[in-house]
C-alpha cells in the first residue's frame, strides 16, 4: 500500500470491514465493564477513532482484534481515573464551600489573615471564595496557567488557615 492509504478505497473498505465486524465485540466488551451504554458507545467511538488514526500512519496491519480489545480497556481505565478525579475535585469544593460559607468577612481575624497573605494569594483567594470565580477564570484574570493557579490557592488556603489560626 502506498503512504497515502487511508485515502486509498482499498484502506477505506478494509477500515469499514474492521469496523463491521468489530464493532459489536468492542462495545459488549466496553458495556459489559461499564454498565452504560451511552458510555460504551462513547468509547467505543474512541477505539474505532484511534484504529482510523492507524490506518491513516498506515499501520494498518497492527490494528487485530486484540489491539482493539487493548485500546478499548485503555479507554475504560482513562474514564474511571478521570471520573475519580472529578469526584475528588467535587468533594473539595464541597467542603470549601461549606467552609466558605462560615466564615463572617466583618470579623477582625478573617481580614488580619487575608491581609497576611501576599497581595497574589490574596487576589486568588478572593476572586475564587468571595467573588465565586471559576479557577479558569482566576487564572485569565492573574494571568497564569491553570495548574499554577491550582497551586496558587492550595498555598493560599493553607496560608490563609495558618494565619486564621494564630488569629485565634
Amino acid at each position: 500500500m502506498s503512504s497515502q492509504t487511508l485515502s486509498t478505497s482499498s484502506a477505506r473498505i478494509e477500515l469499514e470491514r474492521l469496523y463491521e465486524n468489530e464493532v459489536a465485540r468492542v462495545h459488549g466488551f466496553l458495556l459489559a465493564r461499564c454498565g452504560s451504554r451511552a458510555l460504551a458507545e462513547d468509547l467505543t467511538a474512541e477505539v474505532f477513532i484511534n484504529a482510523a488514526q492507524r490506518f491513516a500512519q498506515g499501520r494498518q496491519m497492527e490494528v487485530t482484534t486484540a489491539w482493539l480489545i487493548s485500546v478499548a480497556k485503555r479507554r475504560l481505565v482513562d474514564h474511571w481515573r478521570s471520573s475519580e478525579r472529578q469526584g475528588r475535585r467535587l468533594e473539595k469544593l464541597r467542603l470549601e464551600r461549606s467552609a466558605d460559607q462560615a466564615l463572617d468577612l466583618e470579623d477582625d481575624r478573617v481580614l488580619a489573615a487575608l491581609e497576611s497573605l501576599s497581595t497574589r494569594q490574596r487576589a486568588a483567594l478572593t476572586l475564587r471564595y468571595l467573588d465565586e470565580h471559576s479557577v479558569s477564570e482566576v487564572a485569565d484574570a492573574l494571568g497564569a496557567t491553570y495548574q499554577a493557579t491550582e497551586s496558587l490557592l492550595a498555598r493560599a488556603r493553607t496560608s490563609f488557615e495558618r494565619a486564621y489560626g494564630a488569629n485565634s
